[in-house]
């Protein structure tokens, strides 16, 4: 598997990106950035050299995709609306404070960024998959072992942040960033469950899951530790759909529980101290979902429709939002109570309205329609070959989007978070896999 020679350009492009996306904050360990701010940085020179390398593959290679080809469109009305609607006609018309459409340029420029790098991400992940994962998996056990060792011998070889989680009397620790490194959690998830043999990279993978999920542990967010467990159960379900069995199976679940029990004993070793605080925060995490209050009887707002702040956001710019405010994006705005980042679906409703939702709606249809394409495909054909490269790059995204889905809250977060790229490069490596999967299967197939 994955033996085809790659071109220098395949490693330039692969290398930049995941430099780009600042990996445990190694840009920030090297001194090269601070506190980004909206301000010109490195990583915008480092984006630069990803075009040019786009530019340079794209005079010799190009592919054609009806698939592609409409997403493109549909992310280009999304843009113009974005920039037209949502930048300069809305702020004026509503006096915004301070605006100015060269200051709203500025300060969302990455939302350009995530269009252009879904559109060579595709290019390049059609040409030269494999070498992403590979550069992926290592980069990444990498990164997390220099953390564990920044955590351990108390040198900071990564810059760490760290924030107290009250109820359980433990100090979570973060990365400065962690790039693309959580795509390592539904990747683990599909090795466990899809490939229980004749899959070469089964260890690498496994090895680059426990730590990522250690480094969920040590952060104690509860949606990251619930979330690993949903992937597993979700893999187990799309695999038993696929083979017409019962959606759960005590073989299988036996099967995943020995997996996450072995994780957690291994790092109870070490950590034994996160390993009580997860327990007390997955407790907490239940209190929430049965009564809608934490245990000391405080209300988790995410759980329903959010602040009242934000639900009168909503009403008094339901149509075309607020337009460009740069409080949705300093931590001043977010103490005054406008939160995107926790609220997603709320944050995208306020800021762009409903037209501004209309406006992205293309592009979550035709998400939606191929994951139920595939799905069905999958049940239908029995000769699919479920340890082929292809099957495995294909089902990881088809099982991070479908987690994706079923979070209501986090609907839309394109729209309100748009200058985080990594929903636009993962659906650039989701579609990217289709052709590849769809090709490799027949010439003759019409897929959706």
């Amino acid at each position: 598997m994955g033996e085809k020679k790659f071109q220098n350009i395949d490693y330039y492009f692969w290398g930049l990106f995941i430099i780009y996306s600042n990996p445990g904050g190694i840009l920030n360990a090297l001194g090269l950035i601070g506190s980004e701010g909206g301000s010109i940085t490195i990583r915008d020179l480092i984006f630069f050299l990803l075009v040019g390398c786009f530019v340079v593959m794209y005079l010799n290679f190009k592919v054609n995709s009806t698939l592609y080809n409409k997403a493109i469109k549909y992310l280009v009305i999304f843009l113009l609306y974005y920039f037209i609607v949502f930048g300069y006609f809305t702020p004026i018309l509503k006096l915004n404070e301070g605006h100015s459409f060269l200051f709203f340029l500025k300060k969302t420029r990455t939302t350009i960024y995530s269009i252009l790098l879904f559109i060579m991400i595709y290019h390049f992940f059609v040409r030269s998959n494999v070498l992403f994962f590979r550069m992926l998996f290592v980069s990444s056990i990498f990164i997390l072992i220099l953390f564990i060792a920044t955590i351990i011998t108390g040198i900071e070889i990564l810059p760490l942040d760290t924030l107290n989680r009250g109820f359980t009397k433990t100090k979570r620790i973060f990365l400065k960033s962690y790039g693309y490194m959580p795509l390592l959690i539904p990747i683990g998830a599909v090795v466990i469950v899809f490939f229980k043999k004749k899959f070469a990279w089964k260890n690498i993978v496994l090895i680059a899951f426990g730590l990522m999920f250690l480094g969920w542990l040590l952060s104690i967010t509860r949606r990251h530790i619930i979330g690993t467990i949903i992937y597993l159960f979700l893999c187990l379900t799309v695999l038993n759909y696929f083979q017409h069995k019962a959606l759960i199976s005590v073989k299988k679940l036996f099967t995943v529980l020995i997996y996450v029990v072995g994780i957690g004993f291994l790092i109870s070793l070490t950590f034994p101290k996160y390993i009580q605080a997860t327990t007390l925060a997955l407790e907490e995490s239940i209190s929430v979902v049965e009564s809608g209050k934490s245990s000391s009887g405080g209300k988790d707002a995410r759980m329903g429709f959010g602040k009242e702040f934000m639900q009168d956001l909503i009403k008094e710019n339901l149509y075309f939002g607020t337009g460009f405010d740069n409080r949705w994006r300093t931590k001043e705005g977010d103490e005054q109570g406008y939160e995107a980042a926790d609220y997603p679906l709320l944050g995208a409703i306020a800021m762009t309205g409903i037209f501004g939702l209309i406006s992205f709606l293309p592009v979550y249809i035709l998400l939606v329609r191929s994951l139920i394409f595939d799905l069905q495909y999958f049940r239908n054909h029995k000769n699919v070959n479920y340890h082929s490269l292809e099957f495995f790059s294909l089902i990881v995204f088809i099982i991070y989007f479908m987690y994706e889905m079923i979070q209501y809250m986090n609907w839309f977060s394109p729209v309100s978070l748009s200058g985080r790229s990594s929903w636009y490069v993962y659906l650039a490596m989701y579609f990217a896999s289709r052709q590849l999967f769809y090709s490799s299967q027949s010439k003759q197939i019409k897929y959706a």
